[in-house]
């Protein structure tokens, strides 16, 4: 009794997702004849830790062994009467339900030994997933090592970036639709589930046993957000005592100069080093440990390149006929711009030059981890963990030389308790914690943005402070019974956002072309006041039930249904304004009125199902599976009413000075966000067959598709009526922000995959997938297009800006079979082996489509007869190519294939509009597409054994091998031919960027990389 009372408290302590971090063994035990054996024995041991887990079969002859560490096992199953059957060297990835059916002979004979009996098929789910497992995290060429650039190797993964966390998408949803764990526990940013700067060590590779992503129709026990469901599983010690030691370190004298560089080689000095151990503290009471230190050192004189005035255009503003007032605003901002030299810049026109500079660029990270697994006895285990990343870095912005600075830190604990209270009853509680502390900001020579059309814009100083926590409490039980597997879960997160944004006021100022500049024409004008330090709160409350049900020998169903409340978003102290012009009569709602009304029907079914038929012998699987995701977007994103604090306004056609046109103390431009907005829903469907094409080795076909409904849209409100000459909301600005969950999106996909393992030496992992995703603007979370009319969104259905049509990954390790201990020359002298044996070779390859761009041109607000100016794009020219005949750097995109919309009478007059005349551009969203990306990544390395136990390897990489020039964005922001001036007088179709201006994540130049590391 008192065992069941501990585990109903345990059962409903309050938390967040199963075991999605340790695998299951599970399976059916036959005779020769087909019967099934009640009662057989199964013993299953860690080759890693020497650990025993034992388990019977129930009278269906069925057994699971369930919260299993990933990592290698011995399985023997043993009856009276039969032979005893022992599976070596079975290979249990990180959520993975592995199926051991094992038939035995009758006594007489001797125990029967077999080796993998398959390719670890998926036979109990229909996910499009997949497993990166420690071979790979340690020896593949990952620019910059950090575990994100593993994802591209699993199926249904997209990196629309250069590897951070940000760039990581599934099944063409958001960034922001993300569930990262660590060890079963939240991992996430917070604010953002992806951390704000590219930490690369957050979790070492050298750190990390396997990660797990599933991307699409995964079971009841996962979720949080319809999208990707990242999983990184920390190491253990083991049984003995290994180590390691390693530096990588790079050079500039090693690499090719950016294609964008005009010549010039960015002295770059990078150093990568670290240690492991890990071991046991005591044998016999069955405690392991393992603890990790990695530490980077980057220093590089980054590449800075842009548009910028010419010497003839700062003369022309320096003889402005201006009153000193206003022409000293002026020459301060011409005046903030680098000078054009012949040495540094390139004339594109009598205005601009594009320019070539350069600027330092410092990193430094420290990330460690520890970690103590107890197995207390044969019915409880206990570990815990803790490990944190310190991240500081300063920095040139675009143009500008001067730094700006990021601190960041990301500490993370957990503690997790696993009881099995009889062989059919397990029980698994965890207590985490995730915190990011974090402060930017940075030095530049003006208090506020300019943008200026067609030069590259002018940032503000304005930084951020933040201190975030989530605290989760989960727990997850286990119940067997016959043919059936049932999993039941609840969770509990409470979420903590303490920020300052902007923790300084926020000055933009916007002129449409050179010409409004020079006649002091201030087309837009938005000032944001600096914020206090506030406190959002946020409990996330999850529930679920699922059964795993053997409906016979060949066929496993998954059947679940998960509950999913997130909570309503507050300030701890009541602070926060709540705007909603559609639902609150005064646009500001009552204090009475929360931020917004929670779902409380967030039901999610999901049903999958396994089928291996008998007559391909256990070598196929067909699956399929279909599930409803809910999510309820960026945690940031809900907090707006405490943005709403702070004064926000804009001002239209302005002349400097501004300031006397400001109103101090109040916000007239607020962001307003609809108070009976819904929660994501994604409905995502699969279809797929596995087949083991060689021993090890796995071929996928498979489509999936998503209809994702209540899809994030980022809208604008308040449009002027020109009945009476003011906005809808008089006492509100033209045009402030308004944030709904209307939108929809959808995504149909193929995908094809190969998948071998590391076991016999040679690992392969090969994706492709072609897909298209089409929305209206959101993509999900929170991400979305400002509509150019916000009264025709279905004139915003186009490709998702995050559509990559064709996507193909490719990576390899190969332990080169020449050697001792290897096929060829096993037997070879130790100075032959010395030269000839150790050898390894690893390569990852990447080819990607371009990403959609949306064309835009620079327009006045009274242009348009709702004076709301958004995104504008022209008219498209009938029978005119989007593209160039000949594309180049110089011009990717056409200009001559747009035309300016109609505008409204710029004298003041009545705007009218004639019939079948649109102001707004007839140009579709995302009619254009950016540069693809590919490159080949090889690595080359040489073991040479140093004693009895220890080993030196070094290793050669080289990143984008083939130096192929990696192109950043071209220009899209058109404007009408000057012939005055240029025939492209905003450069439109530029591209003066490089794919990554950063020295790691793919798209860079190449590089080459060198390290040692001692392993014992």
């Amino acid at each position: 009794m008192k065992r069941l009372w501990a585990l109903f408290l345990m059962f409903c302590s309050i938390s967040l997702m199963a075991q999605t971090d340790r695998g299951t063994i599970t399976g059916t035990v036959r005779d020769q004849s087909g019967r099934v054996i009640a009662g057989a024995n199964l013993v299953i041991r860690s080759l890693s830790t020497g650990l025993e887990y034992r388990t019977v079969t129930d009278g269906a002859g069925v057994y699971v062994v369930t919260s299993l560490v990933t990592g290698i096992y011995q399985v023997t199953v043993q009856s009276e009467g039969f032979v005893r059957q022992q599976f070596n060297d079975v290979n249990l990835d990180v959520g993975q339900t592995r199926t051991l059916d094992a038939k035995l002979t009758v006594a007489g004979g001797v125990t029967q030994v077999e080796v993998q009996p398959d390719s670890g098929l998926s036979k109990s789910s229909g996910e499009i997933g997949g497993v990166v497992n420690y071979t790979q995290a340690a020896d593949l060429p990952i620019n910059g090592r950090s575990f994100t650039g593993l994802l591209d190797l699993i199926p249904g993964a997209m990196d629309s970036g250069t590897g951070q966390m940000q760039d990581i998408r599934f099944g063409g949803l958001s960034d922001e639709d993300n569930t990262w764990h660590l060890d079963g526990i939240d991992n996430s940013g917070i604010n953002n589930p992806f951390v704000d700067v590219n930490m690369r060590l957050e979790v070492s590779t050298e750190a990390i046993a396997e990660v797990r992503a599933n991307a699409v129709a995964y079971s009841a026990d996962q979720g949080g957000s319809p999208g990707g469901q990242i999983e990184e599983v920390s190491k253990t010690g083991r049984d003995k005592f290994t180590g390691s030691a390693w530096e990588f370190i790079r050079n500039s004298v090693f690499d090719a100069s950016p294609w964008d560089a005009a010549g010039q080689l960015p002295g770059l000095h990078y150093n990568d080093f670290g240690g492991n151990l890990g071991g046991p503290i005591s044998k016999k009471r069955k405690i392991f440990f393992f603890v990790n230190y990695e530490g980077s050192r980057e220093s590089i004189n980054q590449i800075l390149t842009g548009i910028i005035p010419t010497i003839a255009f700062r003369n022309q503003v320096a003889a402005l006929p201006l009153p000193s007032a206003q022409l000293s605003p002026l020459t301060q901002i011409i005046n903030s711009f680098p000078v054009p030299t012949p040495q540094n810049s390139s004339p594109i026109d009598p205005i601009s030059d594009q320019w070539f500079g350069s600027g330092p660029q410092l990193t430094a990270e420290n990330s460690g981890l520890a970690r103590v697994d107890w197995k207390i006895n044969d019915k409880m285990s206990v570990f815990a963990r803790f490990n944190d990343d310190a991240y500081t870095e300063s920095r040139p912005d675009h143009i500008n030389p001067l730094t700006g600075f990021h601190n960041e830190s990301q500490p993370s604990a957990v503690i997790d308790v696993q009881n099995t209270f009889t062989p059919t009853i397990l029980n698994d509680f965890r207590y985490g914690f995730n915190r990011t502390v974090s402060l930017e900001g940075q030095s530049t020579q003006l208090p506020y943005l300019v943008s200026i059309s067609p030069f590259t814009q002018l940032d503000t100083s304005s930084g951020t402070t933040r201190n975030d926590n989530s605290y989760s409490f989960i727990d997850n039980a286990t119940f067997l019974h016959g043919k059936h597997t049932i999993k039941a879960g609840v969770s509990f997160i409470a979420m903590q956002e303490n920020k300052a944004s902007p923790n300084s006021p926020d000055w933009e100022l916007t002129f449409n072309n050179t010409t409004d500049f020079l006649n002091n024409y201030i087309d837009q004008v938005y000032f944001r006041g600096s914020n206090p330090l506030t406190g959002a709160r946020m409990k996330w409350t999850f529930g679920y039930a699922l059964d795993e049900f053997k409906v016979s020998p060949t066929l496993t169903m998954n059947v679940g249904l998960r509950y999913e409340y997130f909570g309503q978003d507050h300030e701890v102290l009541g602070r926060g304004i709540s705007v909603d012009p559609l639902h609150c009569p005064n646009v500001v709602c009552p204090k009475s009125v929360p931020w917004y009304y929670p779902d409380l029907l967030d039901l999610s079914p999901r049903v999958s199902a396994a089928w291996a038929p008998a007559y391909l012998h256990g070598k196929t699987v067909i699956r399929a599976g279909y599930g409803l995701y809910y999510g309820d977007g960026q945690f940031g994103s809900l907090g707006d009413p405490i943005g709403n604090i702070s004064t926000d306004y804009n001002l239209y056609n302005q002349h400097f000075p501004i300031l006397e046109n400001a109103t101090a103390g109040t916000n007239t431009s607020p962001t307003g966000a609809d108070i009976h907005r819904k929660d994501t829903g994604a409905h995502e469907w699969t279809l797929s067959v596995q087949q083991q094409v060689a021993p090890r080795t796995t071929f996928q076909l498979a489509y999936f598709g998503t209809a994702v409904e209540h899809v994030f849209n980022d809208t604008v409100t308040n449009p002027y009526n020109p009945a009476t000459g003011l906005p809808a909301y008089p006492a509100y600005d033209i045009g402030f922000e308004y944030k709904e969950f209307t939108n929809h999106a959808s995504t149909n996909a193929f995908q094809t995959s190969l998948q071998r393992d590391f076991s016999t030496g040679l690992q392969l992992s090969i994706n492709y997938e072609w897909s298209h995703s089409i929305n209206n603007g959101g993509i999900g979370g929170g991400e979305s297009d400002t509509p150019e009319n916000p009264n025709c969104m279905t004139c915003e259905r186009a490709s998702s800006d995050q559509d990559m049509r064709h996507y193909f990954t490719a990576s390899t390790v190969w332990q080169v079979p020449v050697g001792r201990g290897r096929a060829l020359l096993n037997n070879a002298s130790r100075p032959v082996d010395e030269i000839l044996g150790g050898w390894q070779l690893s390569a990852i390859g990447y080819v990607r489509s371009g990403l959609p761009l949306n064309v835009t041109l620079n327009r006045s607000n009274t242009d348009l007869p709702n004076q709301i100016n958004q995104n504008e794009r022209p008219n498209l020219i009938p029978g005119v190519p989007l593209y160039p005949a000949h594309k180049t750097t110089n011009l990717w995109l056409n200009p001559a294939a747009f035309a300016y919309p109609f505008s409204c009478p710029s004298d003041g007059s009545a705007c009218v509009v004639p019939p079948g005349v649109s102001p707004w551009g007839n140009l579709g969203r995302n009619a254009v597409r950016a540069p693809g990306v590919w490159q080949i990544d090889p690595s080359l390395q040489k073991h040479f054994k140093v004693g009895e136990r220890a080993t030196l390897m070094f290793r050669a990489e080289a990143f984008n091998a083939l130096n192929v020039a990696q192109y950043g964005q071209p220009n899209t922001n058109w404007a009408p031919p000057d012939p005055g001036v240029s025939d492209n007088p905003n450069s439109y179709g530029l591209i003066s960027n490089s794919y990554n201006t950063n020295p790691t994540g793919t798209g860079t130049p190449r590089e080459l990389q060198f390290g040692l590391k001692v392993e014992f």
